[in-house]
């Protein structure tokens, strides 16, 4: 009965963390879908999400489902600029609170830039794979 408590307690915890993590996902989604240089480059919206969620989870401390990790994504959703920008210092105190200092939070901010920047050639070079694995032959020279 022990073991079923703690196998159960446990997928809580982890689905609890995944919902911060795809709720930020989501929110990534929304944002990449309006910005300038995802559209010029025509980058999926959705791969670009996916991709800086797991960089950002690889830098997060502690492990998927504790308090520190919930913490983090919730801290990153508010970097993310929202629609009203006089809402933006409210969300920056918000925002160190939860990081637990100012410059842990610039450096948060600047870590989801990197991984925004290092995303795009991923991203980028998936689709061009992916638009090439179906190409036979030499079809440009019809």
């Amino acid at each position: 009965m022990k073991k079923i408590i703690v196998l159960f307690s446990t997928v809580l915890l982890f689905t609890a963390c995944s919902k911060e993590r795809s709720e930020y996902e989501e929110l990534l989604v929304e944002q990449f879908s309006k910005d300038q240089d995802v559209i010029d480059y025509k980058l999926d919206p959705e791969d670009m999400a996916s991709c800086v969620a797991d960089q950002i989870a690889d830098d997060v401390p502690g492990f998927s489902g504790s308090p520190v990790y919930e913490n983090y994504f919730k801290g990153y959703k508010l970097l993310l600029r929202p629609e009203d920008s006089s809402k933006i210092p409210e969300r920056t105190e918000q925002a160190i609170e939860l990081f637990g200092s100012k410059q842990a939070t610039y450096k948060a901010r600047l870590n989801l830039t990197n991984h925004t920047l290092f995303c795009m050639p991923q991203v980028r070079e998936k689709q061009e794979r992916s638009d090439n694995m179906f190409k036979f032959g030499n079809d440009d020279k019809e």
